[in-house]
């Protein structure tokens, strides 16, 4: 199992790698805000222990080009949303099974209603237009 969180504070890394049950980080600023906590939980530093797995620190930009990989395959996902994707893009692949869980939507995304779009006619053509506009496949 690998544990995804954001770089700006990475708790649970910090208690796998001292091998404590848990830890209490400074945070540093991110907009994968719904996920980024000062302290780690006991059960997750168990969980990722037991499964013979690894924390995954992932800094904003990693998290922004998955999240960017998302929404051009149609999923919209706020930067938090997209660490399990941003995961397993910065490890090897295993050739195994892999589940990505992606916790939230981009309904989250705090930057949605600092952007406009506009009027958009109704008409599939502009839709189409506005995607490959947007580099989002058809």
């Amino acid at each position: 199992m690998f544990a995804c969180e954001p770089a700006a504070a990475a708790p649970l890394a910090r208690a796998v790698r001292q091998g404590l049950p848990a830890a209490h980080v400074p945070v540093a600023p991110t907009d994968a805000y719904s996920v980024v906590s000062p302290v780690s939980g006991y059960r997750g530093v168990v969980a990722v222990r037991d499964s013979g797995g690894q924390v995954l620190a992932l800094d904003d930009e990693r998290l922004s080009a998955a999240r960017s990989e998302l929404a051009r395959a149609g999923l919209w996902a706020e930067l938090s949303g997209a660490a399990g994707l941003a995961g397993l893009r910065a490890v090897e692949d295993r050739g195994e099974p892999v589940v990505c869980v992606s916790t939230s939507s981009g309904f989250k995304d705090r930057s949605v209603a600092s952007r406009s779009t506009g009027n958009i006619t109704p008409e599939w053509e502009e839709v189409r237009r506005r995607l490959r506009t947007a580099g989002i496949r058809e």
